[in-house]
């Protein structure tokens, strides 16, 4: 695979401080217009506090601010998005994973982005994607709070040369950075061994599964380890390969591990230690998503006497097994609304369940009153954020009720400062105040 060096570039204190919310001197109407053509002006940190809306249902398309191509790149054709975004959102700022490292750019205002790098030479460059759709593997990075701090961590697979007779290998290293400066806080880099292909595992694989009280758990080539934020080394590493998309819930780190019969058992990890607290073995696994902050939702086929595929919702802590579907849940696209619902949503449909007990809320499309299912953005803050025939459109994820049928985008993400969401006509990501 094609390689590029990267060096790690130093930005002016000013445009870090343009990077911030909150940190030039204009009043965030039409005065700032002039101000926000050069960039890399030098930026009072004097200026007015950026407004959060808890749930909005407005955006202000009229204030949109271009993020950098790798928030896109690799995901995106010319009928849109594609795979998902590998973002995250704190305070109007986004948190771009790349291949070659994480980038930080303002949604607020124009700014010049903040570049964070590995050590080494990653193995992939954002040259490298091209025009490919399905080519980033860089995933969204994790917003996270330890020690009263907040932090946005990030994974990159670099290649450590050889010298001598010590032969070159693999590390992954973890960036970590500081939401408050948006520079990078601490890093840490683990070793990979010889790479044991696993299914649908490539070199480049790697992504932060979450921090759990002093550890991070940290995904890279089928593997699973822990790092501590204090130390900054690696402190564990699960037996055996797994899949992409664990999840940290109810204090377990639940993943799904591969069998030597080529098939995959979910298993849930202590994410202090690696070690095994539980495993199911009679579901062959194919799907796995949070569904609560102390439930996900397993998907794949059921092992029973009649061998239907279905879904299983489950206790993280326990893997107690809360309700099973047979063919009506969808697990691989199922998210939480973060107050009491889980919303999952399939090929023109939308269903509703309660996340603690898996009762059916609701569901769309409703032919009785004469409703079509939205195809779902986002799933936030009692919220769900779609597109219809007719436009964007927000519904109340409780009842299913329209909230808002204006809402000026259907949001991908959202903090409650910015929205982001792709422009109609270039398909550009791009960053929209919240207004309401």
């Amino acid at each position: 695979m094609k390689r590029r060096s990267m060096r790690t570039g130093g930005l002016a204190a000013a445009a870090v401080l343009m990077l911030l919310p909150g940190c030039d001197g204009s009043d965030g109407d039409d005065k700032r217009a002039a101000h926000d053509e050069d960039p890399n002006k030098p930026a009072s940190a004097q200026g007015p506090a950026i407004r959060e809306v808890k749930a909005p249902v407005h955006f202000s398309v009229g204030k949109a601010v271009a993020l950098p191509e790798s928030a896109g790149a690799g995901n995106i054709s010319i009928k849109g998005l594609q795979y998902p975004l590998p973002l995250a959102l704190h305070r109007g700022t986004a948190y771009i994973a790349r291949p070659d490292g994480m980038e930080i750019a303002s949604g607020y205002r124009k700014a010049a982005p903040v570049l964070l790098t590995p050590k080494h030479e990653p193995l992939t460059s954002m040259d490298d994607l091209g025009a490919t759709v399905g080519s980033n593997p860089a995933r969204r990075p994790v917003i996270a709070k330890s020690k009263g701090k907040t932090l946005a961590l990030s994974s990159v697979v670099t290649a450590v040369s050889g010298s001598g007779t010590t032969k070159g290998h693999h590390e992954v290293e973890l960036l970590v950075a500081d939401t408050d400066t948006a520079t990078k806080a601490w890093s840490a880099r683990v070793p990979l061994g010889e790479m044991e292909y696993t299914l649908d595992v490539e070199e480049e694989d790697t992504e932060v599964v979450g921090l759990y009280r002093d550890t991070v758990a940290l995904y890279a080539q089928g593997r699973l380890f822990g790092v501590n934020v204090e130390t900054h080394q690696k402190v564990w590493t699960a037996p055996g390969t797994y899949a992409a998309g664990a999840v940290l819930a109810a204090g377990k780190l639940v993943a799904l591990r591969d069998g030597a019969d080529g098939d995959r058992r979910a298993v849930g990890l202590d994410p202090s230690d690696g070690s095994q607290k539980w495993a199911i073995d009679d579901v062959s696994a194919e799907t796995l998503n949070a569904a609560s902050p102390d439930t996900v939702v397993l998907g794949g086929h059921l092992n029973s006497d009649d061998s239907k595929d279905g879904s299983v919702l489950l206790e993280a802590a326990s893997s107690k097994r809360i309700k099973t579907y047979e063919g009506i849940m969808r697990a691989d696209s199922c998210d939480y609304d973060g107050r009491s619902t889980t919303i999952c949503a399939g090929a023109d449909s939308v269903v509703a369940y309660n996340a603690q007990t898996g009762q059916e809320r609701w569901t769309l499309p409703d032919k009785s009153g004469n409703r079509v299912a939205p195809e779902v953005t986002l799933v936030r803050a009692g919220l769900v954020y779609g597109t219809t025939e007719n436009g964007p459109v927000v519904l109340d994820s409780t009842t299913g009720a329209d909230k808002e049928a204006q809402p000026g985008i259907a949001p991908y993400f959202t903090d409650g400062y910015v929205g982001i969401a792709l422009t109609d006509s270039e398909h550009t990501v791009t960053a929209y105040r919240t207004e309401s």
